[in-house]
């Protein structure tokens, strides 16, 4: 991190708080002040996205959207980076104990991709477990979402099970899920061997994405 980059202003807003958190995940809500995220939103309607099958389930998942992927080092970002990459990157640097790598920040980089998920889309249970990966964010950038449009990021506060891509074995486990809302300038930050999922898109969004940047959080190899 250069010097530069230490004397600047923070990029997170001054009414950013903390809505809830697990053993293993937070959520940040008004993560940035209401004219960047106004920015934020239409920088994102800019992208071109893509349809990619999910690799998870692409039979029952469907199709979402997807925009390239950036991958930078945590913290090396200049005052010309977009607010919010500078804003997710101060609440990841600020929570590495929740990822298990305090004192780590010069280590880690994170990935920054676009996705847009339609009516009909999710993405079933998964851990993001290897290549390096300790953690994962969602920042929702959608400016409007109603809870009925489904989308919802469910997540399992406990390390994963061994059989955990088994989705009747999640039935199972000690802990109920947590279902973390779509709400506009959220960001979520959680740890690997986390099993999560988006729920389906309901019909009733019409043609309206839920729309988020999302990347993993990764070691570098020495």
């Amino acid at each position: 991190m250069n010097t530069a980059t230490l004397l600047a202003p923070p990029a997170t807003g001054p009414q950013a708080r903390v809505h809830s958190r697990g053993d293993r995940f937070v959520v940040i809500d008004d993560l940035l002040p209401q004219a960047d995220f106004e920015d934020t939103a239409t920088a994102f309607e800019h992208i071109r996205l893509k349809p990619v099958l999910s690799t998870i389930d692409p039979v029952y998942d469907g199709f979402a959207y997807r925009g390239g992927e950036e991958r930078q080092h945590l913290g090396a970002h200049g005052d010309d980076a977009p607010r919010w990459q500078r804003a997710v990157d101060e609440q990841i640097t600020a929570h590495l104990d929740l990822l298990g790598a305090p004192g780590r920040a010069e280590r880690l980089s994170l990935t920054l991709s676009a996705w847009g998920y339609p009516a009909g889309s999710r993405l079933s249970w998964h851990n993001d477990a290897g290549a390096g990966r300790i953690g994962a964010y969602v920042y929702f950038t959608h400016r409007t979402w109603d809870t009925d449009w489904g989308g919802g990021l469910a997540l399992i506060d406990e390390a994963s099970r061994a059989d955990a891509a088994d989705g009747a074995a999640l039935l199972h486990t000690a802990t109920h899920p947590v279902l973390v809302l779509p709400r506009p300038n959220r960001l979520v930050v959680f740890r690997a061997h986390t099993m999560h999922a988006v729920q389906r898109v309901d019909a009733t969004a019409g043609d309206r994405l839920r729309r988020t940047f999302t990347g993993f959080i990764t070691e570098d190899t020495p």
